[in-house]
């Protein structure tokens, strides 16, 4: 036991200490019912299973080598007749470092290289690299601001992601806010010790390579484009395992089929610019999603 909790230190000393938890692992479900393609009666569904995995390793000086891996699947029908059903997958390796400047100040520096595909075949196109700059200051016990910059080398083009928010609990800690537009906005209170109900809301932006032809187009990418708000209720045990159910509704989603050498100049948050791209498949319409997530939190209380 003495170990373990060695380890323990080990994996959650780099957090802020405002959050008074951490989440080690996460593992999530996603399916939506029918949604129907532009000016057809066709639909379809969209599919996702994701696992998420972070594992930090200490250093004398107090600061912290992250280390982890993120891993997707998605699938769905790229045009109304059916012809092709698009299965997409995401691995993500995480290594950065988490460095203490100050009591009050730290900075999460991170590279995020990925294969982004079919997994039909692989070669360089299915690669990216991408990378996070993350600053924490702590203002006071219960509030902290968050400030960073995101980038990854997407197949539309280079892109960048700033990232403005804050940390937020409540002194008698039922009241959880976490900010970071235009990423992520969630915010929950505590109904019950082992329940809390909530509401949040995610936007993404990727790209996987196409090895396969698509409509005789011999190499493309698929662009997935989504902002998702939802209400959820999390349930968690003593243990510190967490179920999340939610129910939630894509706004501006979209999944666009391009040919491989048509790119953008550059995009920046929600804008592309130089965006005079041909889109080869037809979009579908926007509408509900049913997810479940399934978390292990260690609690630094």
């Amino acid at each position: 036991m003495k170990h373990l909790y060695i380890v323990l230190f080990l994996i959650f000393s780099f957090v802020a200490r405002t959050q008074n938890y951490v989440d080690i692992a996460k593992t999530h479900y996603a399916n939506t019912p029918v949604n129907q393609f532009d000016s057809t009666t066709n639909g379809t569904r969209v599919q996702e299973y994701g696992l998420d995995f972070i594992y930090p390793i200490q250093l004398k000086n107090g600061n912290a080598i992250l280390t982890g891996f993120y891993a997707e699947r998605i699938s769905t029908h790229t045009s109304p007749d059916h012809s092709n059903l698009t299965a997409v997958g995401t691995v993500l390796l995480k290594a950065g470092i988490n460095i203490k400047h100050t009591d009050k100040i730290s900075v999460t520096y991170m590279l995020l290289p990925k294969l982004s595909s079919d997994f039909k075949d692989l070669g360089i196109k299915d690669f990216q690299l991408g990378a996070l700059a993350l600053m924490k200051y702590k203002k006071s016990e219960n509030f902290t601001y968050q400030a960073g910059l995101y980038y990854n080398g997407e197949l539309f083009g280079p892109f960048l992601v700033p990232i403005l928010g804050f940390y937020y609990l409540s002194p008698n800690k039922k009241f959880e806010t976490n900010v970071k537009i235009p990423v992520s906005i969630d915010l929950n209170y505590a109904i019950q010790p082992w329940l809390k109900g909530g509401i949040n809301f995610a936007a993404f932006v990727r790209t996987f390579h196409l090895n396969e032809s698509y409509k005789g187009n011999p190499d493309n990418y698929l662009t997935k484009t989504t902002n998702e708000i939802y209400g959820y209720l999390q349930f968690e045990t003593k243990k510190g395992l967490i179920l999340q159910t939610k129910v939630g509704y894509s706004i501006g989603r979209n999944y666009r089929v391009y040919d491989i050498e048509d790119r953008v100049t550059w995009g920046f948050s929600a804008f592309k610019f130089g965006d005079d791209r041909t889109q080869l498949n037809t979009d579908f319409s926007d509408g509900m999603i049913l997810k479940a997530k399934l978390i292990y939190r260690f609690s630094l209380d």
